[in-house]
């Protein structure tokens, strides 16, 4: 039995993704040393990032996007994981325009929905 994916679960996929990711890069996740650990004094332990564990499903779409044109990885980056405007976060990361960032971010949920479906009828 073939089970179809559809672009609003790989938004919502991605939007998992993004959600975890930002939490981790601001701060909200695991750091690797211990403000005790800085000033010399010992601690009970510490929780750093290399013991970070992270889900299969963020894994699987970290993997895939990695394998997506550069365009795409930014498109993607601007969108889930960066605040404000589509606008703004374009700019940020090198597009040209809002317009340019939006038809490089379609082709990557494109690519990434055709990757989603594979992966999920191999399993």
């Amino acid at each position: 039995m073939t089970t179809h994916i559809t672009i609003k679960q790989v938004r919502g996929a991605l939007k998992r993704w993004g959600n975890f990711w930002k939490a981790r890069e601001f701060g909200k996740g695991y750091k690797s040393t211990s403000i005790c650990e800085s000033f010399g004094r010992p601690t009970g332990g510490t929780a750093g990032a290399e013991s970070m564990s992270v889900p299969t499903e963020i894994e699987l779409i970290t993997q895939l996007i990695a394998a997506l044109r550069p365009e795409c990885i930014r498109a993607i980056r601007a969108r889930y994981l960066m605040t404000g405007t589509l606008a703004d976060a374009a700019k940020l990361v090198g597009f040209d325009s809002k317009r340019s960032a939006e038809f490089w971010l379609v082709k990557a949920e494109r690519s990434l929905l055709a990757e989603f479906s594979a992966n999920l009828n191999s399993v």
